[in-house]
């Protein structure tokens, strides 16, 4: 092969990943995101559904893509709708059976799994719902939160 082209290829290559980020700081990135999931289904199991307000970015660049919508909502309509649907279940217990984080430059990552969540109703109605959420999450602070993405269910 020729040299300049093996150099060349390899300085491609290179310039391709971030050089700012270690394999160590991925698996942190990862960790970090994975705790932080983690924590999210725990307070919801605890507290019920308005406890995944403190997992939302409230800024203006949050939006979601909410099962059956055709468009992004923002915070303030996630919001209202969380509140307004909380009094109605009496328990959520979510589980993600796949999880991938990748983490991208400056304070985000991106992610997708699919989670499995099992819910009562205020009646006692049991609904076992499966479903993939794919996004972007951002660090502000020591603290990451949910910034964009869309959940689709599975049938």
């Amino acid at each position: 092969m020729n040299k300049l082209f093996v150099l060349t290829l390899g300085a491609f290559l290179f310039s391709c990943h971030p050089n700012d980020r270690s394999a160590n700081g991925n698996n942190s990135v990862r960790g970090q995101v994975k705790s932080m999931i983690d924590n999210c289904y725990s307070d919801i199991r605890k507290q019920g559904l308005l406890a995944e307000l403190k997992y939302l970015d409230s800024s203006k660049e949050f939006f979601w893509i909410p099962p059956g919508y055709l468009n992004y909502v923002s915070y303030d309509s996630i919001a209202a709708a969380i509140r307004r649907n909380a009094s109605s279940l009496k328990s959520i217990d979510n589980h993600y059976d796949s999880l991938l984080v990748i983490p991208l430059p400056g304070n985000h990552a991106q992610f997708a799994m699919r989670t499995v969540s099992l819910s009562v109703d205020a009646e006692g109605d049991t609904t076992q719902t499966a479903f993939i959420e794919s996004g972007v999450m951002v660090k502000r602070g020591d603290q990451w939160k949910f910034l964009s993405g869309q959940t689709s269910i599975l049938h």
